[in-house]
């Protein structure tokens, strides 16, 4: 019998084509690809050709939990070595995370070399994260020597806006920033034609913030501060997905040329002087066909004075993310959403929902009598006000095709949860076609009605 070139000793992944070997390499940790030039002569200096690197940065502590200053510089040294020095090969790929729990354990020198050494039309992707307060200061030619890069991310990084007169960023497609300028914002979208995906983290006071790009499609916008914000302006005619989180007070969010705008989902927190942007905002996306609704947003739009919900007329999905029962709310947006197909509900644990009451709706909404076919509630508690709701969906449901409940706490094969079943399945059903799932994060069951 023939001998498989395993036992002949053949060398296969020696004869595979340069670009598939490097792919390789570039997947394996750092250490592993140095490692391979102990393979045979040939592979000595193949590491050296590597074009995409991954660096985890991780302080070395000795067994007393101070910093090892040899690690420490054993590593650095190590890849200033591959940085630095690596052979023909630019640099396409570079993503630095800098685990650290002091910013006194950070070698700025060192960080700012490398990223030095990447800087170029080759350059690609740019990620630089840090877990402690690292503020590097970046070069401007960042900004307008790397004409190929696609993917940049940077966090806790600074850079002098004042003096970034000009950015060309020509193919980037992805920006991911926390950002403490709203004019270095302002710069790189003007100088980004065809970016469209932007994730931006607040970290500064803002007065007026204006995000326009003709490009962009995705926008993840977080503000955690907590200072006065007098105006955000969206302007971007293509958008398709916008997620917005915000933990301070705004006076108004503009949205403009949202005629594209296919998903929303709004964490918007605000107290009673400054709940009336909520309303706005969620005026500007009626067009929407898939929104979330997070507490704080449904909060501030039920306390907001002289407020009426609009047609969401597309809207096929709606979602409330842990709701604070509110049936009336509720039941008002399902008025609103005559095409509605998609119903999800996470309810509130068994403690804050314990003393929530039922009330039923004067109208069944059109939507729940001809359109609605998919309901997914989830957390299940076993409350009376959960049941109540479940039975009214079941009950009006002329079109439901499926209902699954999940059950958060409690195990669909205890005691509890046959229990639980059995109640809910012997509630009424309109629609033949219905289909009841029961599930749990442990197991799951299924059965047709």
């Amino acid at each position: 019998m023939e001998k498989s070139a395993y036992e002949k000793g053949v060398d296969r992944i020696s004869q595979l084509p340069e670009s598939v070997i490097s792919e390789i390499l570039s997947r394996l940790p750092i250490e592993d690809a140095i490692d391979t030039c102990f393979l045979s002569r040939s592979w000595r200096h193949r590491w050296k050709d590597l074009q995409v690197f991954n660096f985890s940065v991780i302080p070395f502590k000795n067994q007393k939990g101070f910093l090892d200053e040899q690690g420490h510089m054993r590593f650095f040294s190590l890849v200033n070595d591959i940085l630095l020095h690596h052979r023909r090969a630019p640099v396409r790929k570079l993503r630095i995370r800098y685990v650290t729990s002091s910013v006194m354990d950070l070698d700025y020198a060192a960080l700012k070399a490398w990223v030095y050494a990447a800087i170029g039309s080759h350059l690609e992707e740019l990620k630089l994260k840090s877990s402690a307060g690292w503020k590097l200061m970046l070069p401007s030619r960042l900004f307008t020597c790397c004409t190929s890069l696609v993917n940049l991310e940077l966090a806790a990084c600074q850079i002098d806006a004042e003096e970034l007169t000009q950015v060309r960023f020509p193919s980037l497609k992805n920006l991911k920033l926390v950002f403490h300028n709203p004019k270095l914002i302002t710069n790189i979208l003007s100088g980004s034609p065809v970016l469209e995906t932007l994730d931006l983290r607040v970290a500064t006071k803002l007065g007026v913030f204006k995000i326009h790009s003709p490009s962009l499609k995705r926008l993840y916008y977080f503000d955690s501060c907590s200072s006065r914000t007098e105006l955000l302006e969206i302007n971007t005619p293509l958008l398709e997905y916008l997620t917005i989180r915000i933990y301070r007070k705004y006076r108004l969010i503009s949205v403009c040329n949202s005629h594209n705008l296919l998903e929303a989902n709004l964490d918007c927190y605000a107290d009673a002087n400054y709940d009336s942007y909520v309303a706005k905002l969620i005026n500007s996306l009626c067009n929407v066909k898939s929104l979330v609704l997070h507490p704080y947003t449904r909060y501030c739009l039920v306390e907001a004075t002289q407020f009426d919900l609009p047609e969401f007329r597309y809207l096929l999905n709606l979602e409330f993310v842990n709701m604070n029962f509110d049936a009336r709310f509720l039941f008002r947006m399902l008025e609103r959403c005559p095409m509605l197909q998609v119903l999800t509900v996470h309810s509130q644990s068994p403690l804050r929902a314990s003393r929530l009451e039922w009330t039923q709706p004067t109208n069944v909404p059109y939507c729940l009598a001809s359109q609605l076919s998919i309901v997914n509630f989830k957390t299940y508690n076993g409350i009376k006000a959960d049941q109540e709701l479940i039975a009214y969906i079941l009950q009006q449901g002329l079109a439901l095709k499926s209902i699954s409940i999940g059950f958060a706490y409690i195990s669909i094969n205890s005691e509890q949860g046959h229990r639980m079943i059995n109640e809910l399945w012997d509630l009424p059903k309109s629609s033949k076609m219905c289909q009841v799932y029961f599930n749990s994060y442990q197991d799951s069951i299924y059965g047709d009605t």
